[in-house]
C-alpha cells in the first residue's frame, strides 16, 4: 500500500489540478456515506423514459446483487462507496464540462469493469442524468455478464457488420441507463477501435444528449495498446488499482501512459482497510 501511495503522490505533482483530492477505497466490507449534490438540484428530472428502439431486458435485482452490481442496493452496506465515487467523479467532470470518462487499470482482474458497472448505476440514480456504459474492452468484454444479459451482438459486431446502433443497445431495466455491451473476443481490437466507424460512433453518442454521461470500460493499460489508440474518445480517466497487486514500476508505467488524459483520480479496489471517513 505504501509503494502505491508514493507512486500516486508523485503523479499528483505532475498532474496538479487534474486529480481529485481524495482517492476512493473500495474495501471488502466497509461503509461510506455519500456527500455532495448534483450541480443543479432544480434541473427537471428525467423520468418515465420510453425506449422505442433500444432493447429493454430487465435484470432482476437479485441477479445484480449476486454479480456485485450493488450501487442501487441501499440495504447493502458496501453500496454507499459507489455513490461516494459517483459524487466525486461528477463534481470533477461538471467543473470541467466533461462528458465522457474511461475506466482502466494496469493489468487484468483488478476490478475495473465492476467499478464501471457500479459507477454507471450510481450515476443513473441521479434524476437529471442519463448514462451510456460502453464496453470497449473488445478482447475481454464483461459488462453484459455483470448485468446478467445474454446478447447476440455488441460493439465488435457493430464495428464489423452492417448494424444500426439500436441493434446493440440494451436497457437493463434501470431507468436512465443504457448499455453498449460486448460479445466474444476481437483479436483485431486495435484496428476496430481506431477505425472511422468507431470515431463516428463516439461523435454520435456524444452529440445526442447534453444530459448524458458516457462511461467507457477500456482494456488494461499494460497489456494492449487499445487505450493509447482511443484516448481522444474520452475527456478524462479513472484508474482502478487492486490493493497489493501492482509493483511500483507497473504503477509508474501506467501513470506515464495516462499523461495528458486528465487523470481525475484512483480507486483502490479490494482494500484491506476502511476509508477514514466511513464511520459516519
Amino acid at each position: 500500500m505504501d509503494r502505491i501511495q508514493k507512486a500516486l503522490d508523485k503523479a499528483r505533482q505532475k498532474h496538479t489540478g487534474n486529480v481529485i483530492n481524495d482517492d476512493v477505497n473500495i474495501p471488502n466490507s466497509d461503509v461510506q456515506e455519500e456527500n455532495g449534490f448534483p450541480e443543479d438540484p432544480l434541473a427537471p428530472a428525467i423520468e418515465n423514459i420510453q425506449y422505442t428502439q433500444t432493447k429493454v431486458d430487465k435484470t432482476p435485482s437479485s441477479v445484480l446483487e449476486n454479480n456485485r452490481v450493488i450501487a442501487g442496493h441501499y440495504n447493502n452496506p458496501q453500496s454507499a462507496v459507489f455513490r461516494m465515487l459517483r459524487t466525486q467523479v461528477l463534481q470533477k467532470m461538471r467543473q470541467n464540462d466533461w462528458q465522457s470518462i474511461a475506466i482502466t487499470s494496469p493489468t487484468a482482474g483488478e476490478g475495473k469493469s465492476l467499478v464501471s458497472a457500479n459507477l454507471a448505476v450510481a450515476v443513473a440514480m441521479e434524476l437529471n442524468q442519463t448514462v451510456l456504459l460502453v464496453d470497449m474492452d473488445l478482447r475481454n468484454p464483461s459488462i453484459a455478464k455483470y448485468f446478467g444479459l445474454n446478447v447476440d451482438a455488441g460493439l465488435k459486431e457493430y464495428l464489423q457488420e452492417d448494424l444500426y446502433l439500436h441493434h446493440v443497445l440494451v436497457n437493463p431495466g434501470i431507468e436512465r441507463l443504457v448499455l453498449l455491451p460486448g460479445v466474444g473476443r476481437a483479436e483485431d481490437s486495435a484496428e476496430l477501435l481506431s477505425s472511422p466507424k468507431m470515431a463516428s460512433l463516439v461523435k454520435d453518442i456524444k452529440s445526442q444528449y447534453n444530459s448524458r454521461v458516457i462511461i467507457f470500460d477500456v482494456p488494461p493499460l499494460l497489456q494492449t495498446d487499445d487505450v493509447l489508440l482511443s484516448t481522444n474518445y474520452f475527456d478524462c480517466t479513472l484508474l482502478v488499482l487492486e490493493d497489493g497487486k501492482n509493483n511500483e514500476a507497473n504503477i509508474k508505467k501506467s501513470l506515464q501512459l495516462l499523461e495528458g488524459t486528465h487523470l481525475i483520480g484512483t480507486v483502490m479496489n479490494k482494500a484491506d482497510t476502511a476509508p477514514s471517513h466511513q464511520n459516519y
